[in-house]
């Protein structure tokens, strides 16, 4: 049966899974990158790509479909511990994303396009440690982000303690 609480139910993870689905595609491409250099750039845009227009405008999108929910389900939102627990770290997450992981993404993609174009040089190893530097905190970045969200999904499919009114 269809109600009001289905469509934002069904917006709700609709959005989930279009913004979080990726994070967990983010380490494979970080595995592959340095074994064909030539493509690091490509990949360095792959991922700020999928981040600025999947990732951000659609986890932007769940606290609306979130109030939906509340309202419909007449979820007593201060009295559930495990949805201010939820928000709290979205919060946190969104912010540290926006602020700190972008500026990163940005970062890396500025210094992969300032590099000389063609193959390494010859005995290089590895990336410039400049750009080796930015990935390295946009993994451990990533690992705070895959984690913050891990957490968000578990309270919000356990719910522990419910706090459903009616």
């Amino acid at each position: 049966m269809w109600s009001w609480f289905t469509f934002w139910l069904l917006l709700h993870i609709l959005a989930v899974v279009i913004a979080f689905g990726p994070i967990f595609v983010f380490p494979l491409i970080g595995a592959i990158a340095p074994k064909h250099p030539a493509f690091g750039p490509a990949f360095a845009h792959l991922g700020h790509a999928i981040e600025m227009r999947l990732t951000v405008p659609f986890a932007l999108s769940l606290p609306l479909s979130g109030l939906g929910l509340i309202f419909t389900a007449h979820v007593d939102f201060w009295g559930s511990t495990w949805i201010l627990i939820a928000v709290s770290v979205y919060i946190l997450a969104i912010s540290f994303a926006l602020l700190v992981q972008a500026s990163n993404a940005k970062g890396l993609i500025e210094a992969v396009d300032a590099m000389p174009p063609g193959p390494p040089p010859p005995g290089a190893s590895g990336p410039p440690p400049h750009i080796a530097a930015i990935t390295k905190k946009l993994q451990m970045g990533g690992m705070f982000l895959t984690l913050a969200f891990l957490v968000i999904i578990t309270l919000m499919v356990w719910r522990p303690g419910g706090a459903f009114t009616g």
